[in-house]
């Protein structure tokens, strides 16, 4: 049944991209302000990339049911996969690969102590030393060295177990960003003690995303993207629209956020986003699909194409 529903969630957003809001000539390659290359899901067409300077989009991952998840390290050097590779086991296999020839670095696996992590992924720290695996209600936040053994659990905050939907990302300094119930908390290696950076008290938010220089925070909030500075002062509004906007990723220089914008659910399993970009300067900036030329908003057109670049789960610029 969860296969069809997946399946039948592929094809509708195959759909909706058909059926797109907008419609006007490309824009990419967008000036000599923007540097690297976009890394996104889409459908069943796997992983593709959209050169930021050249507006070339390609594959960059085949579609694979047998893979849990994939990231991209922060110097976008490496590219880490995962999968299960026994039917009844909740052991993690992950594949370090050098994204510049496709040589495998490094293979290791890890088995959950307390189970409970079946088709999860992880994500390389800043130095490619250390992997976090995204949360369990069972295991928490689980810390890895890139042999698999085991560096630290993170179980609850404060008595509070750490939720199955909530969030963990890497910071510079290998520290790490946990959302924890209306909390978004730093935790500093080696991994025992935290601090609160900001309590949130909103009915819905998550998605953080820390820049490069670990300065900025962008996070949604509602339906919309805000930015603060790392201590939580300074928190605006960057993004508005009529829709909802989700997955703010910094650009390399810091000064981009690269936002998916008109978030639409297409079934259980699936949802639909299409690509967008903004300054990180502060300041409020209209992604509705009604104002597509708003004044500093770059729609994300590959070459060849002329309508926005939609997406539909992991999303990195590097």
């Amino acid at each position: 049944m969860k296969n069809i529903l997946q399946i039948f969630s592929a094809l509708l957003l195959v759909l909706l991209t058909s059926c797109s809001k907008e419609d006007e000539s490309p824009i990419l390659p967008v000036g000599t302000n923007l540097s690297g290359s976009i890394y996104f899901d889409w459908a069943t067409e796997g992983a593709l990339t959209i050169n930021t300077q050249t507006g070339v989009r390609s594959e960059f991952l085949p579609s694979d049911s047998k893979r849990n998840g994939w990231s991209l390290s922060p110097d976008g050097q490496i590219l880490l996969t995962s999968k299960n590779p026994e039917v009844f086991s909740d052991k993690i296999s992950f594949t370090m690969t050098d994204v510049k020839d496709g040589e495998i670095i490094k293979e290791f696996s890890y088995m959950p102590l307390k189970g409970g992590s079946k088709f999860k992924s992880g994500d390389l720290s800043p130095d490619n030393s250390l992997v976090v695996i995204s949360p369990t209600y069972e295991e928490g936040v689980v810390i890895l060295d890139t042999s698999g053994e085991l560096i630290a659990h993170i179980y609850d905050i404060d008595g509070e177990k750490i939720e199955l939907h909530e969030q963990v990302i890497w910071m510079p300094g290998n520290s790490l960003l946990i959302t924890h119930k209306n909390f978004l908390i730093k935790v500093d290696p080696p991994y025992q003690n935290g601090s609160l950076v900001k309590e949130l008290n909103y009915e819905s938010w998550g998605d953080p995303a820390v820049d490069p220089a670990g300065q900025k925070i962008a996070v949604r909030v509602n339906n919309h993207i805000y930015l603060m500075n790392m201590d939580g002062s300074d928190f605006v509004q960057v993004t508005d629209s009529n829709d909802q906007e989700v997955q703010p990723v910094f650009s390399p220089d810091g000064q981009h956020l690269l936002v998916g914008t008109d978030y639409t659910r297409t079934g259980a399993f699936g949802a639909i986003w299409y690509l967008k970009i903004i300054p990180a300067d502060g300041k409020v900036y209209n992604v509705d699909p009604i104002y597509p030329n708003s004044e500093g908003v770059v729609p994300v057109i590959s070459n060849g194409e002329n309508s926005v670049q939609p997406a539909s789960g992991a999303l990195y610029w590097r």
